[in-house]
């Protein structure tokens, strides 16, 4: 390579989450890493609102490579203690569902409170302040950084990895592409040829406002302890769905601002280009009296935008010394937040392979080798993430129209995301009472953080079943709620005693009771079938559980 080239370890596309995080990983290490972002901070973000799982990861990879920065998302006050005040809290996910022309029904709606643990709880990020201070904190681990930098060509050869721009060229011996959809490299690469067709349509308006009222100044909460605006909102109609973030919901938080956005079935609601993004919105909404009655008064902020169809896939995702990220593999829709999630453990896997190719740790791969094959992990991974959020969304925008079915929907998304968060949760755990970060890498073992977990096959079971259900129903033949319901009660891996799964009345469930944990504790231990107790009850409670 010409000796012009500044020469790099890994050279990393974007600076969202995604690219900053790994450049402080590998940085921290003593590799010499270069992000390249074609825009410039500040700027808008999705990916806005955590869950459970995408705020426990923070912290186990945090704790596993000693970058606290990262760490601080995994709880509301230490992003606001560390980052930002900007930021809101998330402490109910709920569920309104509607029908055009015809006020809301108390009856028709869920709210479900996760758990308050001391190592983590739910935030919702504003992301312009929260990107900025993971940029920042890559840098200040020895990362170089450009900006404002477009990326001409890349070319890979057995010897490395080139990277033109219009200022210089610079040279790596690996290549991380966490640039989104537009990736140089994906469209050199051809990568978007032949790949898999999304099962989801959706697309999106959305907008940052203020002067957003609380949800339940229109209807109370149904728990004792946590108001819908503590949390994230999601309103659902047939075709499609918005959610509401609120930024400014507790009391740490100087922010006024909220996130609004609207997505649509495009075969359902084609896009009005007649209008304005922010017209087709507010006409849209009008449809609906308590959506528009909730947004009554807001004062956009950041002009509204509307997009295509959001979905798009790859046919591959690693090659020879390069990897893409999650968000540049592909994409479904921000229902159920999915995106962090793959976004934190496609991090964790990916710093793990690059970490033991470079021989700064042991890992997955030997050191040297940068083949397509030492990082199969990688394509697995990415594929896996992409097809399970392809195939839970559709189904949820299928079982959207009528609330028989998402009821009995919303009971099964409860269901598997409650058992996905203990999955996690018994990691942290067993590091709590072991203190050996290594622990973490069991997660390496998997396709998917999850996969190998006890309840996984009765969790695929029972969507397999409730997607053919759905396909019924989607034929126009049959409504499936009721079957899926009497599906539901057949499960004897559910703790009934907690959430009453397959009951049409079961709509709410609060986690940050302590009776309520107890008894699902105590169910695991002590009652709950014998794989769950054996594989998932492993674990001793830290005293400050």
């Amino acid at each position: 390579m010409s000796n012009s080239q500044l020469h790099y370890d890994v050279i990393i596309a974007g600076s969202g989450i995604y690219g900053t995080s790994m450049a402080s990983i590998l940085a921290k290490e003593g590799l010499k890493v270069l992000i390249i972002e074609r825009g410039k901070h500040p700027r808008f973000a999705l990916g806005e609102a955590l869950l459970p799982q995408s705020a426990i990861w923070p912290f186990i990879i945090g704790e596993r490579f000693g970058i606290p920065e990262i760490g601080h998302l995994s709880h509301a006050d230490r992003i606001v203690d560390h980052i930002t005040p900007s930021c809101g809290l998330k402490h109910s996910i709920g569920f309104a569902h509607h029908t055009e022309g015809q006020p809301l029904s108390n009856d028709r709606m869920h709210q479900l409170v996760p758990p308050h643990l001391p190592f983590y709880s739910e935030s919702h990020l504003y992301r312009e302040e929260v990107d900025q201070f993971l940029l920042n904190a890559a840098i200040e681990y020895g990362a170089d950084y450009v900006e404002e930098t477009p990326i001409n060509d890349v070319n890979i050869t057995a010897e490395g990895v080139v990277v033109s721009s219009p200022t210089a060229d610079y040279s790596s011996d690996y290549y991380v592409d966490a640039s989104g959809r537009g990736s140089r490299l994906v469209q050199k690469m051809g990568y978007r040829d032949g790949a898999p067709e999304a099962q989801t349509h959706s697309r999106a308006i959305f907008a940052h406002v203020e002067g957003l009222q609380p949800f339940d100044n229109l209807h109370a909460s149904p728990s004792q302890g946590r108001k819908w605006h503590e949390g994230t909102l999601h309103h659902m109609f047939e075709g499609g769905w918005m959610w509401v973030i609120p930024f400014d919901n507790f009391n740490r938080s100087e922010s006024r601002k909220a996130s609004v956005g609207l997505m649509l079935d495009p075969r359902v609601y084609p896009e009005d280009s007649t209008v304005s993004a922010e017209q087709e919105f507010r006409s849209f909404i009008a449809r609906f009296p308590d959506i528009e009655a909730h947004l009554e008064g807001i004062e956009v902020t950041m002009p509204f935008t509307r997009t295509s169809r959001l979905q798009y896939a790859s046919r591959q995702s690693v090659g020879e010394r390069h990897f893409t990220a999650p968000s540049t593999f592909g994409f479904i829709d921000p229902l159920y937040s999915n995106g962090l999630i793959h976004t934190f453990e496609s991090v964790y896997y990916g710093a793990r392979h690059l970490l033991s190719a470079f021989g700064k740790a042991d890992g997955p791969v030997r050191k040297g080798d940068f083949s397509t094959a030492a990082f199969s992990k990688m394509e697995v991974l990415h594929r896996t993430q992409w097809k399970q959020s392809d195939g839970t969304i559709s189904r949820a925008y299928a079982a959207m129209g009528k609330f028989e079915t998402w009821n009995a929907w919303t009971q099964y998304w409860l269901a598997q995301i409650l058992f996905g968060d203990l999955w996690l949760q018994r990691a942290c755990f067993r590091y709590f009472e072991q203190g050996d970060v290594a622990h973490f890498d069991a997660f390496l073992d998997e396709m998917r953080p999850g996969d190998h977990a006890p309840f996984a096959k009765d969790k695929e079971a029972l969507l397999q079943d409730f997607g053919a259900l759905l396909d019924v129903n989607d034929q126009g033949m049959v409504d499936p709620g009721e079957a899926m319901l009497s599906r539901l009660a057949e499960e004897s891996w559910l703790p009934r005693h907690v959430y009453d799964w397959g009951a049409s009345e079961a709509r709410h469930v609060d986690f940050s009771r302590e009776e309520v944990v107890g008894a699902l504790l105590g169910w695991g231990f002590e009652s709950s079938p014998e794989h769950l107790r054996a594989h998932l009850f492993d674990f001793k409670l830290p005293a400050t559980a």
